[in-house]
């Protein structure tokens, strides 16, 4: 077990938003070798947690989802106050009752996984939405309430509409496509009339590791930072010979140049950032699986016509339901 868990002890960052994810990834990496390990002794401290972001928030789910699902210690210890920062975020984009089980009844998670609702008010939108591999439920609650709830809030503005519908197409089509062994993700969007962010984190197979199944790029493999770049280039796929054009991660890329917006990506010990038009790549501690995030401003929406050497005559969204 390497440094980061030497002491069973990972504190989350005092500013749990998109700039410190990579400190939280580098403190939690080890947890994805301990499946069915039982360590004892280990402690997720929350205590220090003085602004959290519905990314933060997710993230924080999915790791305590991973540990308990995987039976990666025997009997944590969360170090939470219901009334503190973290705990209003928890309440705010509606994770709470979810979270919660996970630490007291764990017969009761399904449940509360499946209760998550989508939150309107006057002057914002929080969507979290479980997806659940291969239920029709699942795919159905978001085609009847989710996306037209969404629609709704932002009908004054089609082509952001469009824009949303484009890239939470995206996001969910990689999720789809990537955790295939992945139960229990959640993908979510929070947005106010001038901007939305989209994130989902799942723990299955990774956008590495899954790109580099085609042997156009198995040499990048043991290159995580060189794959993740690759993948959000136009054409690059997993996929040879399907009808998988490798689009997915570049359209998202380019609405983010476009729109001055935010990329972050996460998988398999390496990081792509998009932040307002200047993208970068790196390494940084191991997620097992993939974490997509994605901030928008809506003054100025693109789509597919916007952007250049695409032909948008062609289907590119894809049909999930």
């Amino acid at each position: 077990m390497s440094k980061s868990l030497t002491n069973k002890r990972v504190i989350v960052p005092k500013h749990f938003t998109a700039s410190s994810i990579v400190t939280f990834i580098n403190s939690c990496q080890d947890i994805f070798e301990l499946s069915n390990k039982q360590e004892k002794g280990f402690k997720l401290d929350l205590m220090k947690v003085e602004k959290a972001s519905m990314l933060g928030v997710l993230i924080l789910y999915k790791v305590i989802e991973y540990t308990i699902t995987h039976n990666c210690f025997r009997d944590p210890i969360i170090i939470f106050k219901a009334k503190s920062e973290i705990g209003i975020a928890m309440e705010k984009y509606g994770f709470t009752e979810l979270i919660l089980a996970y630490m007291l009844e764990k017969d009761k998670t399904l449940k509360e996984y499946k209760k998550l609702k989508i939150s309107v008010g006057d002057n914002f939108i929080i969507a979290p939405q479980a997806l659940l591999r291969g239920d029709k439920k699942s795919r159905e609650e978001i085609n009847k309430t989710y996306l037209p709830k969404i629609e709704e809030y932002y009908s004054s503005n089609p082509k952001s509409v469009a824009m949303i519908f484009l890239t939470f197409s995206e996001i969910l089509l990689n999720f789809w496509e990537h955790a295939t062994e992945d139960t229990k993700s959640i993908i979510v969007a929070n947005g106010n009339r001038d901007q939305i962010e989209i994130a989902c984190a799942d723990t299955g197979e990774g956008i590495v590791s899954s790109l580099t199944n085609n042997i156009k790029y198995l040499n990048l493999r043991e290159r995580p930072e060189k794959a993740i770049k690759k993948s959000v280039e136009k054409g690059a796929t997993s996929k040879e010979n399907t009808s998988h054009m490798g689009y997915g991660l570049w359209i998202l890329d380019q609405i983010t140049t476009l729109t001055k917006g935010r990329l972050h990506i996460y998988s398999q010990g390496a990081y792509y950032y998009n932040d307002y038009g200047k993208t970068m790549s790196g390494k940084c501690g191991y997620w097992q699986g993939t974490i997509i995030y994605l901030s928008l401003p809506l003054k100025n929406p693109k789509t597919l016509e916007d952007i250049e050497h695409i032909d948008s005559s062609n289907n590119l969204n894809i049909n999930w339901a």
